[in-house]
């Protein structure tokens, strides 16, 4: 890249594991400026710092307003200091992630649009609705995108769909979710930790599935108990899932008394890499995920796929030829799937190969670089 790196301002609700990689690659190319809305939404169990990072974060703190209608919808954010931050912001290009409907996305999207800045926005599928009046009202309340943003940022094909068909007249570039596939690499994890987990958890050369996801009827991990629950014991299987939230104990429940079903709890995202090095396979059984990064780092350590139809990145990237794509209230296909796997080696080994290719188009670095020529091309 030249060396004189143009200025970007990224604006987005919190510190997520699935922009910290992103931001981290869009350092190297841009003269990178944070807005975070808040430090952490009441919905999510993430606690990431802000601190220690070699670009500029401003942390925006929420007024009574905002904190009284995040009783109900967590994603609504608003600070009047928003508008100082703008109108001083030197950057040539934003970027805007966040619920289209929150004051402070809005405002960032039509103040830096107004100022003659290159406006983008970075956004999973809008919801379908299924009569004319809610579609209009969804039109105008989309208004400041479809009209202000120079470009989309589509997290998935069902996304500029989506946009498309609210009348979004402008380019519509796909920019999916990413990760630092690095990070996925066994070579680069510490051994010590590697074999203490093997040693805990494949003492017995089980065959590992594992699942990632907050514990709420969305996710479907009730399908995936209950589909590995039919497995035959003599396939020497364990099905161990990542996450935490109300639905915990009713799936405790579910999973029974037994040691080949294990619930892990929340886990640290420098831990994610070691579970999924770990495993055999990977499991998703989401009812509704507008991307699911899961998949991303499933693929990165080069693991097989057994997931849903309504997960964005398994409908985008996966197809009948390299991954199980299945219903996700298809208890029986998941476990036909998941007894496939353990039995076929061979199946494993070609569903890897097969998407090798894919594990790049996922990477920060690389969607980095693409967001860097959607700017210089604007």
């Amino acid at each position: 890249m030249q060396d004189f790196k143009p200025r970007l301002t990224f604006y987005t609700n919190m510190p997520t594991p699935y922009q910290l990689d992103f931001f981290d690659a869009l350092n190297r190319i841009f003269n990178l400026h944070v807005v975070y809305f808040t430090v952490r939404e009441a919905d999510r169990q993430w606690n990431l710092s802000t601190s220690q990072k070699d670009y500029k974060i401003t942390v925006l703190r929420n007024g009574w307003m905002a904190k009284f209608v995040q009783k109900k919808v967590s994603s609504f954010h608003y600070d009047p200091n928003i508008n100082e931050i703008i109108n001083a912001d030197p950057a040539k290009y934003i970027v805007v992630n966040g619920t289209y409907w929150s004051p402070n996305v809005r405002l960032a999207i039509t103040k830096n649009f107004a100022k003659g800045k290159f406006v983008a926005y970075w956004s999973e599928p809008v919801f379908p609705v299924n009569n004319r009046i809610k579609y209009l009202l969804k039109q105008l309340a989309l208004r400041p995108v479809l009209k202000y943003t120079s470009c989309i940022l589509a997290i998935g094909k069902n996304a500029e769909t989506g946009y498309r068909g609210y009348k979004y007249n402008k380019p519509i570039f796909q920019l999916p979710y990413n990760i630092n596939i690095g990070l996925f690499e066994l070579k680069n994890l510490d051994t010590s930790i590697v074999d203490k987990l093997k040693s805990t958890y494949r003492n017995q050369n089980e065959y590992i599935f594992l699942s990632s996801g907050s514990l709420i009827f969305r996710k479907g991990m009730d399908t995936l108990i209950k589909a590995f629950k039919n497995v035959p014991k003599e396939l020497n299987a364990k099905l161990l899932i990542i996450g935490d939230g109300p639905s915990r104990a009713n799936l405790e429940e579910l999973a029974g008394s037994g040691s080949d079903v294990v619930l892990l709890g929340f886990q640290d995202k420098e831990m994610i890499p070691y579970w999924f090095n770990l495993a055999d396979a990977f499991v998703f059984a989401s009812r509704y995920d507008g991307w699911g990064l899961v998949i991303n780092e499933a693929l990165a350590a080069k693991k097989p796929v057994i997931a849903s139809k309504e997960t964005g990145a398994a409908v985008d990237k996966l197809d009948i030829h390299n991954a199980f794509i299945l219903d996700a209230e298809n208890v029986e296909a998941y476990t036909q799937a998941m007894i496939r796997l353990c039995s076929e080696p061979d199946l494993t080994s070609r569903f890897v190969e097969k998407t090798n290719h894919i594990r790049e188009d996922l990477s920060s670095e690389l969607n980095a670089k693409k967001l860097y020529d959607i700017c210089s091309n604007s």
